[in-house]
């Protein structure tokens, strides 16, 4: 075997050991990337209703949401918006269509955002949780409450992400 013949064998093994390390790197972009979708934030949205007193004919209330990014990319969010719709002992139980043939709380004590007026957004690190909170009001008179909370994300997909918190409204003090 000349010396050619040598080299030439041993760039052949070269090329094609290149053309595996790439195609292996390849995959392993796909996988990570498209398949598992790590490019994405992975989050957990919890929404919740804190009844912190009573204050007149009234509850005082802190709405509460909760996002947890458990993924790898930063969580970027926009029109970061609640409702609070409540039960009254004399409206009936009545399924809507609007929530999936779920009760209807016909009445909506409030409407607003978690973002305050002069900011577009708000992100989440990976790896971090963050609370957002809203103090609001609850009459006396209501018997349950629904808080719907929402955001879009703010990438190209402009997904929109939901969490819902049902309560009861505790009972009067006598």
């Amino acid at each position: 075997m000349t010396s050619q013949d040598f080299n030439d064998f041993f760039g052949g093994i070269e090329s094609i050991i290149t053309s595996i390390s790439i195609a292996v790197v390849g995959i392993w972009t796909y996988r990570k990337f498209v398949l598992q979708q790590e490019r994405y934030p992975n989050l957990v949205f919890v929404a919740s209703v804190n009844f912190i007193g009573e204050h007149k004919n009234e509850w005082l209330v802190e709405l509460v949401a909760d996002v947890e990014n458990k993924g790898k990319a930063q969580h970027k969010m926009k029109n970061f918006n609640f409702d609070l719709n409540a039960i009254f002992e004399e409206n009936d139980l009545i399924e809507s269509e609007k929530w999936g043939k779920q009760i209807n709380f016909p009445n909506l004590l409030i409407k607003g955002s978690f973002l305050p007026d002069d900011v577009d957004f708000f992100f989440v690190d990976p790896g971090t949780t963050a609370r957002y909170s809203f103090i609001s009001k609850v009459p006396k008179e209501a018997s349950f409450v629904i808080l719907h909370s929402y955001f879009n994300y703010s990438d190209k997909r402009n997904y929109r992400h939901s969490a819902e918190f049902t309560a009861k409204v505790p009972p009067n003090k006598p």
